[in-house]
């Protein structure tokens, strides 16, 4: 399994997440989620200096993926204040 570091997303008009930035390319999250969900690949990314897992989730009202460093919704997910990929 291979763990890469996520550095940069780009959120469509709603500010949800969309892509994602890992080793200057762009990927959808549908794509990412899947590589975590088939355990091909593990993501990371950095907060505060401290390294924090990805995590896959699923919206419940549509079903569609999304990207978390944590599954307590109270909890900050740390990738929405990433920088803007560019």
């Amino acid at each position: 399994m291979t763990e890469l570091l996520i550095t940069c997303v780009k959120k469509n008009t709603q500010g949800i997440i969309v892509q994602v930035g890992i080793n200057g390319n762009i990927f959808d999250v549908k794509t990412i989620a899947q590589k975590i969900w088939s355990r091909e690949n593990t993501y990371f990314t950095i907060a505060n200096g401290i390294r924090v897992r990805v995590f896959a989730l699923r919206h419940p009202p549509n079903d569609e993926p999304y990207l978390t460093t944590t599954t307590n919704l109270k909890l900050p997910n740390n990738l929405k204040y990433l920088p803007k990929c560019q």
